[in-house]
């Protein structure tokens, strides 16, 4: 079949006449009356699924100022059945008049494209859409007429974003959009997070877009594609949820480990040092009482078990254990833990807790945190004076503030303050310095929602700070 490649159309908009050349329109089999009624013309000539946009863009020609000329790609019906692709223009001449050229662009017949067009846009299950320079909608395909709650994709053409989707997503779309038109760079796979305006509901979608061009190379618009990946999303989430409850067990489990080794190695130590007394016992009356005080580190040998029993049963839960604990008691359990040492320094204790002082917290870190404590300012005295150790506690607002001072060696923290809570540093020559204390106390602190500071001044002491979390 040979087609006459172009012609001139003009529409009278007052008269709803147009006239076309009519060698091509007998290409198209249009008899004399046909070509008279403007409407019947064109949706006669231009394939169904552009018909639509056709008159989208002549109603958006005759009513915008700031339009003059309209340029689509369509196909043209050709008998039996096929199409022709073709590029129509057009241009406003006067408010009543509209004058333009059809172009056919190539001689091979449509019919097998605009069939796999048509499968793509009605079985894709991702939304296809495309849009004009003002980002109003020219198609959908059916999976985002669905999406949008639409009964078909026409109802789409000429709406925006803004009526679909809450502002900030459509915000985002629109300056996305112009982005393109601009630039001419497309935008690939971009996370978005969808809310709709009706139901409020969110949808997590992948979206790339890009620019569409006219035949002369012009950005004429955007179109895009949008995968819903809410399901993948839901799933990051609950993979993320399900490290971080790993990531929490991992440090409790390291918690558990390091109260084992070092907190029972002061029982141990306590009790190991009570025992070398009670054979240099010189009386029985002394006797009796290094025996109390074996008793009592007994005693609490098996509370600070026990706790940890409770530790273990607990680590296949979320959370922790929490208590309601005295912190004047848990205090002189703690001194009876450490009696030994006590005694043996002489230590001085100067206490302002009030009796009736309670936290809920879990016990076997109450216990920890008072222990490494402490145990560091009888550890840490200074040789040439006696040890003293203030222990003061009060309620400010929602917090509960420990402070525990002593008159002991103290620490340069201005050479040692950013590595004093790390694990295994040291910063005296004691024999018995581990490294391990401070960083586990921090360790249980912060990780019940806490936090400690630390004053310290060589040669005459440290006061530490801890904020108990309610």
């Amino acid at each position: 079949m040979n087609l006459t490649n172009k012609t001139y159309w003009v529409w009278d908009v007052e008269d709803q006449e147009i006239s076309c050349d009519k060698r091509f329109l007998n290409q198209f089999d249009f008899t004399d009356s046909e070509f008279l009624t403007p409407l019947h013309f064109w949706e006669n000539l231009i394939g169904p699924d552009d018909y639509t946009l056709f008159l989208k863009e002549i109603k958006d020609l005759l009513r915008n100022p700031d339009k003059s000329t309209l340029s689509i790609q369509t196909g043209l019906k050709c008998p039996p059945g096929e199409f022709i692709s073709a590029e129509i223009t057009g241009e406003l001449h006067s408010p009543k008049r509209i004058a333009g050229e059809i172009k056919l662009l190539t001689q091979k017949p449509l019919q097998y494209d605009s069939y796999l067009m048509k499968m793509l846009m009605d079985h894709l299950p991702h939304s296809i859409f495309f849009k004009d320079q003002q980002s109003r909608f020219l198609r959908i395909n059916k999976t985002c007429s669905e999406k949008f709650g639409f009964d078909s994709p026409e109802e789409a053409i000429g709406k925006t974003d803004f009526d679909i989707f809450e502002d900030e997503h459509a915000q985002s779309a629109l300056d996305d959009e112009k982005k393109i038109l601009n630039t001419g760079e497309p935008i690939i796979d971009k996370e978005e997070k969808e809310v709709f305006t009706d139901d409020k509901s969110v949808r997590w979608t992948s979206t790339s877009k890009f620019p569409m061009h006219n035949s002369k190379g012009e950005i004429i618009g955007t179109f895009g594609i949008t995968k819903d990946i809410t399901e993948n999303k839901k799933q990051q989430d609950e993979l993320r949820k399900t490290i971080d409850i790993i990531s929490q067990q991992n440090s409790r489990f390291q918690n558990f480990a390091h109260i084992v080794s070092h907190n029972l190695r002061n029982h141990a130590g306590n009790i190991t040092m009570i025992l070398s007394l009670i054979d240099k016992a010189d009386s029985d009356q002394e006797l009796e009482d290094f025996m109390e005080y074996l008793a009592t580190a007994s005693d609490r040998l098996n509370e600070t078990i026990q706790d940890l029993n409770n530790i273990v049963d607990a680590q296949y839960n979320t959370n922790l254990e929490f208590k309601p604990l005295n912190l004047f008691n848990n205090l002189q359990n703690v001194k009876d833990i450490l009696s030994s040492e006590i005694m043996i320094h002489n230590v001085e204790f100067i206490e302002s807790i009030p009796e009736n002082l309670e936290i809920e917290y879990n016990p076997a870190y109450l216990e920890s945190i008072l222990l490494n404590l402490i145990s560091n300012a009888i550890k840490y005295s200074h040789p040439d004076r006696k040890p003293k150790v203030e222990i003061s506690a009060n309620k400010n607002g929602e917090e509960t503030i420990l402070r525990i001072s002593d008159n002991g060696v103290g620490v340069d923290l201005d050479k040692h303050g950013n590595d004093l809570f790390g694990m295994y540093k040291t910063f005296h020559s004691n024999k018995n310095s581990k490294g391990i204390g401070l960083y586990i106390t921090k360790n249980q602190i912060e990780s019940l929602g806490g936090r400690i500071e630390i004053e310290s001044e060589p040669g005459k002491g440290s006061r530490f700070t801890v904020y108990f979390d309610s």
